[in-house]
């Protein structure tokens, strides 16, 4: 379990400014599916300046792994096999985290399309590429030829970021991984109907996440992990916190572990709960 945080749960932002309608009763009020679109097409007012004032404090990482919901990106998906500390991330996140795991159904979708079918066609030819390569780097260093160091890193660096499509133990690492989510990880596929205009409307005015993407498909993820996690509510899980698992560096998305402001106001507006981004070293760190 995650000791190393010095933060505790009194850390985390306040959550009143944020906090959802509640009912007649006093319980918040059901978050349909309708109420995520008027969040997302601004239909439902988001306090998006305290999420910056939020975001431009650069605090450390507030977030309780034990209390936090956790949504698996795309590109955590094929890094977590080939991490050091694989066996130790795979057996956290499949059996002994106690709050939900969150796996978009945008994500496996991505996983195939992007990675797995049409890239590996690529890759192919680029590794083989590499290894000639890398022959003729050594050749080079033997005779003496200056500045080709700077060669040899990037094709190290480029089998590094690819090796889950390469490497015959990792694609069986990913296999047993995929298997492990399948029996622990919400798979939520929000529906798509209404969707496209809003996406056109936010990638016009650049709104996050993807919108220096040609596609929509960083803001289906977006809205897949939204309505997991508002079902996760409506089926009685509790968290007080959401941790995006990934390495994307875009500034649509984080700029560190600080989430976008925009994103930090939307999740925080529908689910009254603090948000950031977790790299899987920070999280690797975490759960020893």
């Amino acid at each position: 379990m995650h000791e190393s945080n010095p933060h505790t749960a009194e850390s985390v932002p306040n959550l009143e400014t944020f906090a959802p309608e509640a009912t007649a009763e006093g319980n918040q009020s059901a978050i349909t599916f309708d109420a995520i679109l008027a969040v997302l097409e601004r239909r439902t007012e988001i306090n998006v300046l305290s999420a910056l004032i939020q975001a431009v404090k650069i605090s450390p990482p507030m977030a309780i792994l034990a209390n936090s919901a956790i949504i698996i990106d795309a590109n955590a998906v094929l890094r977590i096999p080939g991490h050091k500390k694989s066996s130790d991330i795979i057996d956290y996140i499949g059996a002994v985290h106690p709050k939900p795991v969150v796996l978009p159904g945008q994500v496996v979708q991505e996983f195939w399309n992007n990675q797995l079918n049409a890239v590996a066609t690529v890759y192919k030819t680029i590794k083989q590429k590499s290894t000639d390569l890398d022959k003729e780097v050594i050749k080079a260093l033997e005779v003496g030829v200056s500045g080709i160091e700077s060669i040899s890193s990037a094709v190290e660096e480029f089998k590094k970021e690819n090796e889950h499509l390469f490497d015959a133990d990792l694609v069986q690492k990913t296999t047993s991984f995929l298997e492990q989510l399948s029996a622990s990880a919400l798979v939520p596929h929000a529906p798509r109907a209404g969707l496209k205009e809003i996406a056109v409307q936010r990638k016009m005015s650049k709104t996050p996440p993807g919108f220096k993407d040609d596609g929509d498909g960083d803001f289906l993820v977006w809205v897949d992990a939204l309505w997991g996690l508002s079902n996760a509510k409506e089926n009685g899980k509790t968290f007080d916190s959401v941790i995006l698992l990934s390495n994307d560096k875009k500034p649509d998305w984080c700029r560190g572990h600080t989430a976008h402001p925009v994103l930090y106001a939307e999740i925080r507006t529908l689910l009254n709960v603090h948000f950031e981004v977790w790299t899987l070293d920070y999280f690797a760190q975490a759960i020893s």
